[in-house]
């Protein structure tokens, strides 16, 4: 009776969010993005999978992941990006008392990834506040729940409703509630990472905190009170040491995640260069899990994107997709993946899927490590860096048609790459390019399935690349 009661509820709310969305469902391509760039200075476009998230029940806090299945990721998908998910308790198992062995094993993961070119993004996770709540992130020592109860809720969500939970969550962030320390401990937690890790080939930067949330009346103020500040302090903290590597930073999980507006400020880094700040929010829409499968109108999605692209340009700063994943059993699971592609591609410069595990629904494998069908959809061509301003850049999944355009830039003596996977074009492809023969050259490596073109111009000129079933 409970369990209907929910349903009754929740597709009450649903309705409503329909009515809302529906309202403000248009999002444009962002043609004038921020990019991440590499040490050539060629924009980057980001594609890869979280990795390691059994590494919150694992008492190495590393994950089921070894050399060869890091190797997949990149020489059989193509991907060049991994969010590495790293655990406050694994660093800090003691006040003050900074794990070495966690931080070596971490080390040879980054290791792994140098080798086969994937960045690595050391994002700092938590859900739930703890492990003791079903969860991950913070140390045992450092759980303030003012005495209230828990009960084990399912699903695991319920559980940010309980007030020891609350209580957790609440001393972490409000100050004011007398337990300072734990945020000073959170950052110097931190900092130990990154003097660990930041001079890594591998590493390209750090996420602040997975999902921040408050599951109080507070938590619409939330950002405003606590998370910018809190970001901000953290971000000046980091630039003490690390003046060089990329910072990324979430929105809050409850609402943005779902395609709701951010209230986030803009945040500011002190490097005496250019900023390198990341907008990286997460992709969780409620049709979902709401209606227990796609809808087949992307409404959600769209509203979700609107938002985003909004606060990117406000935030003006290169936005990713920190996570998003979904069962692939649900009806209509793939058409939600390909127009979370769709939208990648008009708004951010990349994505990291949730999760890199095997077996079960959520996952990009089986257990005997063949591929689920999604994976049809997550590896596709796309640019892994562009020579000069990207303005255009996406793949009809139907037409098999991918297309590139973007503005030179004449300082720039590296290639634009394209990854081209042999699953879509197995054979051989057309390619065509609007400049004349003399402005440019590619050259094609098989084994690892990437296009170079080279430009030689004077000055910035338009490039439109395409590439399409022959």
């Amino acid at each position: 009776m409970k369990h209907k009661k929910r349903k009754i509820f929740l597709s009450g709310i649903l309705i409503l969010l329909l009515i809302f969305i529906v309202r403000k469902c248009n999002y444009s391509e962002n043609t004038a993005r921020k990019f991440i760039t590499d040490k050539e200075g060629r924009s980057l476009i980001l594609h890869g999978m979280n990795v390691n998230p059994d590494a919150k029940h694992d008492p190495l806090r590393v994950g089921w992941p070894q050399k060869e299945d890091y190797t997949v990721l990149s020489e059989k998908w193509g991907f060049n990006m991994v969010r590495y998910l790293v655990l406050w308790d694994g660093i800090e198992p003691e006040p003050n008392q900074y794990d070495t062995a966690y931080f070596g094993r971490i080390k040879e993961r980054l290791d792994w990834c140098s080798e086969v070119g994937l960045y690595v993004i050391l994002d700092m996770h938590q859900d739930l506040y703890a492990l003791r709540f079903g969860g991950d992130g913070a140390p045992s020592w450092a759980i303030r729940d003012d005495g209230e109860p828990f009960e084990l809720q399912s699903p695991w969500e319920l559980n940010y409703r309980q007030p020891a939970v609350i209580a957790s969550i609440n001393n972490f962030w409000n100050k004011e509630l007398g337990h300072p320390d734990l945020q000073e401990h959170y950052i110097n937690a931190f900092l130990e990472m990154v003097n660990q890790f930041k001079d890594h080939p591998a590493v390209i930067g750090y996420d602040l905190y997975n999902e921040p949330t408050m599951a109080t009346k507070e938590a619409f103020a939330f950002e405003k009170l606590y998370l910018e500040p809190f970001y901000q302090e953290l971000i000046d903290a980091i630039r003490t040491i690390d003046p060089e590597n990329w910072i990324f930073y979430e929105p809050t999980a409850l609402g943005a995640n779902q395609g709701l507006k951010s209230r986030l400020g803009v945040l500011n880094d002190p490097r005496p260069d250019e900023a390198r700040l990341v907008y990286f929010p997460h992709i969780y829409t409620l049709d979902l899990d709401l209606s227990g499968k796609y809808l087949g109108i992307p409404l959600f999605l769209a509203s979700w994107a609107a938002e985003r692209n909004i606060e990117a340009k406000r935030q003006n700063a290169p936005m990713l997709i920190g996570e998003f994943g979904l069962d692939g059993n649900l009806p209509g699971a793939n058409d939600f993946l390909n127009e979370v592609m769709k939208l990648s591609d008009k708004i951010s410069s990349g994505w990291a899927y949730w999760a890199y595990t095997k077996g079960g629904s959520w996952a990009p494998i089986n257990e005997d490590g063949s591929e689920q069908k999604k994976m049809d959809i997550l590896v596709r061509p796309y640019p892994h860096c562009v020579a000069g301003q990207p303005i255009s850049y996406g793949f009809d999944l139907e037409k098999k048609k991918f297309w590139l355009q973007y503005v030179s830039d004449p300082k720039i003596s590296a290639p634009t790459e394209i990854y081209i996977p042999e699953s879509v074009y197995p054979l051989d492809w057309n390619f065509d390019i609007n400049q004349p023969k003399s402005k440019w050259h590619k050259e094609w490596n098989d084994s690892t399935r990437i296009l170079q073109i080279f430009t030689g111009d004077s000055e910035g000129s338009k490039y439109e690349i395409t590439i399409s079933t022959k």
